[in-house]
């Protein structure tokens, strides 16, 4: 909560004289919306929490911000723009601060003509279902373009970008209302908890906590426990975010000449604050879903060599696990070294980490079997 205060009073709350309003605006839109969704999966989370109050009074403070005259423009003239302008509005009105002027053209807007006129990319499409089932009923949930998202399609995990993670991690609590509803009967869970494992090792190899607070989510959502490389990343997140008071972003912008104090809040703010608000809704979904995480045993440290990961995060959570913890890591120790291997095209090497995952009996998991693929492709390209 203490974030989400900060933003709002530090950058949403406050109008700079020299800023200009489209900048503003977009800045409110995508901030904004992003703290009503942090706040409605907190009341879902905690409906009984002490904290509650403060929940309200930013839910309060927060609506003239999402609610105000640049938003009924934009529902005026592109109604196929509004989902994402009325996202905030909608949860909103699921905190207990409802406006019926703005549902009743926010309706209008989802109902009109054009309403679907607006060339999104499948995840993007179930971001928009989302936001219209909180008008129209949970039916919205269930849509076609799930199957072409990264639920039906998978990912294509071995040089995956952040923005193929992000279509992952953004489309499973779309689809399920951040685990609400379970996904359709017909979808491979265990194969996206595969995914998910795959590319929690990549943001650990990464150090982008961001993506691992977002990837985090999908045991939770999946409804299908905890694995322990899924388990360590955890308790990764949960020792960063102790030890600093909050979770690093990916990365802060150099600062500007001449930087004010202003623009040096919403700089810093910018990343910091997202990278928060992923881990705090990641938090709430793994609450309101009563899916805890094990904890990882540190008391007595290991002796096993660190694998051949990336990053410096995971690496103090690694010398402080125990032997059995280390021990039950295979899955982590294998992808990072697929990983190298994958990096310099070490095809002797990508064949070792197969032998040694069919041994382990991982041999269908989704990221090594993309691998079998790729050695595939590459021994049809030497046939004479």
């Amino acid at each position: 909560m203490g974030m989400a205060r900060l933003v709002l009073d530090e950058v949403l709350a406050v109008r700079f004289e020299n800023e200009e309003p489209d900048e503003y605006r977009e800045l409110v839109g995508k901030a904004g919306g992003e703290l009503a969704m942090l706040l409605r999966q907190a009341d879902r989370a905690f409906p009984d929490h002490a904290d509650r109050e403060e929940l309200r009074s930013l839910a309060r403070d927060l609506a003239p911000l999402v609610r105000a005259p640049q938003v009924y423009r934009f529902l005026f003239l592109r109604p196929s723009r509004a989902p994402m302008h009325t996202l905030a509005h909608f949860c909103l009105s699921e905190l207990g601060l409802p406006d019926e002027r703005l549902d009743r053209v926010a309706r209008l807007a989802l109902s009109s003509s054009v309403c679907a006129a607006n060339e999104r990319v499948p995840y993007r499409i179930l971001d928009a279902a989302w936001t219209r089932h909180m008008a129209f009923g949970d039916e919205e949930l269930d849509h076609p373009a799930m199957s072409l998202s990264p639920i039906g399609a998978g990912v294509d995990l071995l040089q995956a970008t952040t923005n193929d993670a992000y279509a992952f991690t953004h489309a499973l609590p779309y689809a399920t209302d951040f685990g609400r509803i379970p996904l359709p009967s017909d979808v491979d869970g265990h194969n996206l908890l595969g995914i998910a494992e795959a590319l929690a090792v990549k943001a650990l190899d990464e150090d982008d906590l961001d993506l691992l607070a977002e990837v985090l989510m999908a045991p939770p959502i999946l409804r299908l426990g905890w694995t322990p490389t899924l388990s360590f990343a955890w308790e990764v997140l949960e020792r960063v975010w102790n030890e600093f008071g909050f979770v690093p972003g990916p990365g802060i912008p150099p600062a500007p000449q001449d930087e004010t104090h202003t623009q040096k809040v919403r700089r810093v703010l910018g990343t910091l604050y997202h990278t928060m608000f992923a881990a705090g809704l990641c938090c709430a979904t793994i609450i309101a879903c009563e899916s805890v995480p094990s904890e990882v045993q540190q008391d007595v440290p290991g002796d096993r060599e660190a694998p051949p990961g990336k990053g410096s995060a995971w690496k103090v959570n690694w010398m402080r696990s125990s032997q059995l913890v280390q021990d039950s890591l295979i899955f982590l120790n294998l992808a990072f070294t697929l990983r190298r291997a994958l990096e310099v095209v070490d095809l002797v090497s990508i064949r070792e980490v197969l032998n040694k995952a069919a041994e382990c009996d991982l041999l269908e998991h989704p990221l090594f079997m993309q691998a079998l693929e790729m050695l595939e492709r590459i021994g049809e390209s030497q046939q004479a």
